[in-house]
């Protein structure tokens, strides 16, 4: 009896394996879909443009156990019928044939001319009516200004016998015998004093410290604009450390300049005189 109980128990288990293993055969395998914009794939299915700017989609679709039937592109859920491709019309039917496992094709769309989020879905649908989307989110931004060129400056002790000032609009050192509308940055450690790399405008300039968070290298006049009105502005720095960075509204115009210390040495001795000190700095400019 026990030995009974036991082959019955097996042939239990047997079927649940073939039933299992049946299920796993015969689970339907649908088509896929990757959509790539402008060449690239979106991040987090995301892409950021300037208002109106030019929208490459290209797509591959792969079929799964049966042949690719239909392909449709949604705007915000609209369907794109009746749009006109290289000859073609949406919705695309019949797009392949059963010996062919990938569809390749691409669309250029307009981004829209107004600020916010659209969002482009590609279906591809099998002869099963199996079918799998794919989610752009194209979001209209305001269009930026990259503060794209860099100039390395410096200055040096006010007291000693090199240039302790800096022009920021024409990237070069000022001596003091200089006319003080050039003097963006000038120092203001007294003569026998060490060098602090603390600075002045003796013009109409005037500069906001930014946090550590901000972009340097990505930054633009919006962001610096921003930023800018966003602090106190101030005509001095003092006791500037490497690593800060600052951003400068030149001389009472919509000029901006962000700043990056790069360094402040008290010991440097270019000058070979007795006031020692220099400040370097990078700057991001339009």
């Amino acid at each position: 009896m026990k030995k009974l109980k036991l082959f019955a128990l097996g042939l239990l288990s047997s079927g649940l394996l073939l039933t299992s293993c049946q299920k796993d055969e015969d689970e339907a395998v649908g088509p896929d879909i990757s959509v790539m914009v402008n060449g690239a794939a979106a991040q987090d299915g995301k892409v950021s443009v300037a208002p109106g700017a030019d929208l490459a989609f290209t797509w591959i679709a792969r079929q799964g156990d049966v042949d690719l039937q239909k392909f449709e592109i949604f705007q915000d859920n609209n369907s794109l019928a009746n749009t006109t491709n290289g000859g073609n019309t949406l919705p695309y039917t019949n797009i392949k044939a059963s010996e062919n496992t990938t569809y390749n094709d691409g669309i250029t769309l307009q981004a829209s001319a107004n600020l916010g989020t659209t969002t482009y879905g590609f279906v591809i649908t099998d002869e099963d009516g199996l079918s799998k989307r794919v989610n752009i989110d194209v979001v209209v931004e305001a269009e930026t200004t990259p503060l794209n060129t860099e100039v390395v400056g410096a200055f040096f002790h006010i007291g000693g016998s090199l240039e302790g000032a800096y022009d920021l609009k024409n990237d070069n050192q000022v001596a003091s015998s200089q006319p003080n509308d050039n003097k963006d940055m000038m120092n203001t450690d007294v003569a026998g004093t060490p060098f602090t790399g603390s600075w002045i405008a003796a013009n109409s300039t005037r500069f906001v410290k930014l946090p550590s968070s901000y972009d340097y290298e990505a930054a633009t006049v919006e962001s610096a604009a921003a930023a800018y009105d966003d602090g106190t502005p101030t005509a001095s720095v003092i006791d500037p450390d490497a690593g800060e960075m600052y951003v400068a509204k030149l001389r009472g115009n919509n000029a901006y300049v962000v700043i990056k210390v790069t360094a402040v040495n008290p010991n440097d001795n270019t000058c070979s005189c007795g006031n020692t000190g220099k400040i370097t700095f990078d700057y991001r400019k339009e």
